[in-house]
Parts: structure tokens; C-alpha cells; sequence
């Protein structure tokens, strides 16, 4: 199943978007671009050959083995097949920021006119309830990244949990409107070779049972694969402040 969702390559785009928060975090916390040693660092945090083998076990345990077949059937159809080329092909093509940009600008012209075709991106996408399970995903990363900081005394004193907490909830809806707006960006770009029929099947899928169960055994290994790498970033950076401040 894992192969059908051509998740070696998956998680090679990954690492390149790791890599790209990354040099973000650099200009952002420490004020100067990345250098070489800290991009190395990134990369390997971000290895697949190290996530893999994690991401297929915990997928394998969250996976109802009572919707295994139809998943597969899915997967092997040619709209199965197509779906997940064109998600990767289009996710590879925005590593490049100024694919990434064009892609969220047109999702934003598209809003604006009511595009029929952003519409049925958008039933996709709710029926797979997309977006709440990725701002529920990026919280946890951001609140393990800044227990990472803390503990490895990025800041003048430890935060307390409650303090880390909050300041995640409070970027509840920066991270919604992110994640909207990067989703939708991504997805329109992907799905344009498919027709109304196409898309109307692909959201009949997700809202399935087993649409769900593929969503809900990716959820539950992509969570615990971010809040292990957002940790080891949180705690890469720490150091990094650190030594700045000698």
C-alpha cells in the first residue's frame, strides 16, 4: 500500500521542505542565513532513510485492516494512480519558492472568482477534513519544537508547559490561513488535468470509511514523524542560539 502511495518519494519532498523551514528558522531566530553546517544538519534530521522505517510501522498499527482492501483497490485505479502522481508532481514543483508562491496566488484569484474548479477542490479537501487535522498536526509540532528549545536552553529561563501551550493556541489561526491557503494552492494546482467526474470521485473516496481509515493511518504516523523532527530542530537550534550568544 505504502508503495502505491509512492511514499519513498514522498518523503525525499519532505526533506526538501524541511530543509526550507529550516533556512527560514536560521533568518528568522538566529538573523543570518543559513550556512552549509546548518543546512547538513537540517537534511539529516530530515533523512528519510532515518523517518521511513518509523512512518511505515506506525502506519501499518493505525491502520484498520478491515478497509486494507478497498484502500488498495482505490489506489490501484487509474484515478488512484493518477491522484497521487499529480499530488507529488505538484508538491516536487513547489519546493521552488516561486512555484510555491504562483500556486497559492492563483488559489487566492481562483477564490475570488468562484472558481468551479477550486470549488471541487474544496469538497475534497473538506470531505477529507484536511485542514483541521493539519492545524491540529502543526500545533504539535510547534509546541514539541518549543519544549525542545526550552529544555535545551535556547531561552533566558525554561517555559513552563502552560506558557508553551498558550502560545501555540494563540497561533491557532495563523496556522489555519497558512494551511488553507498552502492546501488549496497545492491541490488546484494538482488536480487541473482532472475532470468534474474525476473530482467528484476523488471526494466520494475521501469521505468513504476507507478514505477515512488511509487519512486517519497517515494522520497518527505523520504526527509522531513531525513532532520527532521539529524536536531535533528545536534542539539543533538551541544550540545554534546558544553559541551565538557567547
Amino acid at each position: 500500500m505504502l508503495d502505491l502511495l509512492q511514499t519513498d518519494r514522498l518523503f525525499t519532498i519532505l526533506q526538501g521542505e524541511g530543509v526550507s523551514y529550516g533556512n527560514d528558522l536560521a533568518q528568522d531566530m538566529l538573523g543570518q542565513p543559513a550556512d552549509a553546517s546548518w543546512g547538513a544538519i537540517v537534511r539529516a534530521i530530515h533523512d528519510p532513510a532515518k523517518l521511513l522505517p518509523e512512518y511505515r510501522e506506525r502506519f501499518a498499527a493505525s491502520l484498520d485492516p478491515a478497509q486494507s482492501e478497498a484502500i488498495e483497490t482505490w489506489l490501484s485505479s487509474d484515478l488512484g494512480r493518477r491522484s497521487v502522481d499529480l499530488e507529488l508532481t505538484a508538491r516536487e514543483a513547489m519546493l521552488a519558492p516561486e512555484v510555491e508562491d504562483k500556486a497559492i496566488e492563483a488559489a487566492a484569484r481562483a477564490s475570488d472568482a468562484h472558481d468551479p474548479a477550486l470549488a471541487a477542490v474544496r469538497r475534497v479537501i473538506a470531505a477529507g477534513d484536511t485542514i483541521d487535522t493539519g492545524v491540529a498536526s502543526a500545533m504539535n509540532a510547534n509546541l514539541a519544537f518549543y519544549r525542545a528549545m526550552s529544555e535545551a536552553g535556547a531561552f533566558p529561563q525554561k517555559l513552563s508547559d502552560e506558557v508553551m501551550i498558550a502560545d501555540v493556541a494563540a497561533e491557532e489561526e495563523a496556522f489555519r490561513q497558512d494551511i488553507t491557503s498552502w492546501t488549496e494552492g497545492w491541490l488546484l494546482f494538482a488536480y487541473r488535468p482532472l475532470s468534474a467526474r474525476d473530482m467528484k470521485d476523488l471526494a466520494v473516496f475521501a469521505a468513504s470509511p476507507a478514505g477515512r481509515a488511509l487519512s486517519r493511518a497517515q494522520t497518527v504516523a505523520f504526527d509522531a514523524i513531525y513532532a520527532e523532527t521539529s524536536a531535533e530542530l528545536g534542539q539543533a537550534l538551541a544550540r545554534r542560539v546558544r553559541a551565538s550568544d557567547l
